[in-house]
């Protein structure tokens, strides 16, 4: 929430960040789980459905480093389903 390309596409378009960030993630076809009790936020969760960014937006948002918040070791396990990090994570870990 704290990246300069997420701030400068907000501002250009007079969103905020997160709804930046909300609309990336609708637009790569996954569903954002979002949790506030705040009213104005969850107002503005709701009005990322009536624009889109364009290409140009989403290849700079794309090019964001991403990292992992956590590796997740504990669902690896030598009699469970994911015996490695990279089984777990499809080799991208």
């Amino acid at each position: 929430m704290e990246n300069p390309i997420l701030h400068e596409i907000a501002e250009a378009r007079k969103k905020s960040v997160a709804q930046i960030a909300l609309r990336w993630i609708y637009q790569q076809g996954a569903i954002p789980i979002v949790k506030s009790f705040n009213k104005e936020r969850m107002k503005q969760n709701i009005e990322i459905f009536d624009w889109e960014l364009n290409q140009e937006e989403l290849d700079k948002i794309s090019q964001i480093h991403q990292s992992r918040f956590q590796k997740a070791e504990i669902f690896v396990s030598d009699n469970g389903p994911y015996k490695t990090l990279e089984e777990l994570w499809d080799g991208d870990v």
